[in-house]
């Protein structure tokens, strides 16, 4: 989570230097091919941002000619660089799906969101909602690749499972996540300054 965080605030070079750790990383551990799937499941995504900031963006046209149908540069700049921030979030999420098993991850989740109950979150419910999301997410990219309309169809209507049960195994606190957890709220605190 700190992570989203710093990386909006990432300049050009240290951004391209974090993309190619993240593409060695995510090639040394074997992951680079669900990293390049995830790219090319939000491409609609990236594209989109990508024009709402060039078409919305005020400032030096690219057309002139074309007034204001023409995108700025400014825009098509900012976009470009708020899509590869995108893109380098989704390989940290691939680089974290990849190291650490579904289930310690939710189990970090659910420990992270606890406190929220006081605010009305219900910690339980969120790790199950996530649960089935990777779960369905899983099994969908296990399937070849139905014609769009299918695979829309699935999404909203899914056949009915048996009965799904989710089981989060709550492992000891240690020194280490405590560390963990004070390194990621420096790199927090330092980002948002």
């Amino acid at each position: 989570m700190a992570f989203a965080f710093v990386v909006q605030r990432l300049d050009f070079a240290i951004l391209a230097l974090a993309s190619v750790l993240a593409a060695l990383w995510l090639t040394r551990i074997g992951g680079l091919s669900e990293g390049l799937f995830m790219l090319r499941r939000a491409r609609w995504l990236l594209l989109s941002l990508w024009l709402i900031y060039a078409f919305a963006t005020p400032g030096d046209l690219l057309f002139p000619l074309l007034g204001s149908f023409s995108p700025s540069l400014q825009g098509m700049h900012g976009g470009a660089l708020q899509a590869w921030r995108l893109a380098l979030l989704l390989a940290a999420l691939a680089l974290l799906l990849h190291a650490c098993p579904q289930e310690s991850l939710l189990s970090g989740l659910y420990v992270l969101l606890r406190p929220f109950r006081a605010i009305g979150l219900n910690p339980d419910r969120a790790a199950v909602r996530l649960w089935l999301t990777l779960h369905y997410a899983r099994q969908q990219s296990r399937q070849k690749m139905q014609a769009w309309r299918e695979e829309l169809r699935s999404a909203l209507c899914p056949a009915p499972d048996a009965a799904l049960q989710v089981t989060l195994e709550m492992p000891a606190f240690t020194w280490r996540d405590a560390m963990a957890l004070v390194l990621a709220t420096l790199l927090l605190g330092l980002t948002l300054q």
